[in-house]
């Protein structure tokens, strides 16, 4: 019963991924847009759409809203948002580190299109998470069921 229940944390952990990069990838194209039509500076923008209930699970959003109430710099708290959230992969957090750089350092066509580059970069790393969702879960489920089986007659 124990290692089913592992199993299924190991495989949940695989779909929060999925789920972290989808409001990722969300937040980052909804700022485009908002910076696109709006001219909003990117401090607001962050705290306007991080009060939406859309993002309420993405613990990015959470800590990047967090660090710019506290008064961070955007780009130090896009950098720190991506060293600190939870279920992302190294990439994923590269891809974040590497928008940090240049967050807030020019003009709106620059940002839109920084945005715009992030945003296909995590669209294909939320492709890759998918897969690897896909291929692993029901194997990790599997093998976790298996081995509580293999515990249980080594018991009796």
């Amino acid at each position: 019963m124990i290692c089913t229940a592992a199993g299924a944390v190991f495989s949940s952990v695989l779909e929060h991924r999925c789920a972290q990069l989808r409001s990722i990838t969300a937040l980052v194209d909804e700022m485009s847009v908002k910076i696109r039509y709006r001219s909003v500076r990117l401090p607001e923008l962050v705290r306007e759409i991080s009060a939406e209930s859309a993002y309420s699970r993405c613990s990015f959003v959470k800590i990047l809203s967090e660090d710019i109430q506290c008064g961070m710099r955007i780009n130090a708290a896009w950098k720190d948002a991506a060293d600190r959230a939870a279920f992302l992969a190294d990439t994923d957090r590269d891809i974040l580190r590497s928008v940090s750089e240049q967050l807030g350092d020019s003009d709106t066509d620059g940002q839109i299109s920084l945005l715009a580059s992030c945003g296909s970069m995590l669209l294909r790393s939320l492709d890759e998470a998918q897969e690897e969702r896909d291929r692993k879960a029901r194997t990790l489920l599997g093998v976790w069921t298996l081995c509580g089986i293999g515990a249980g007659i080594i018991l009796i």
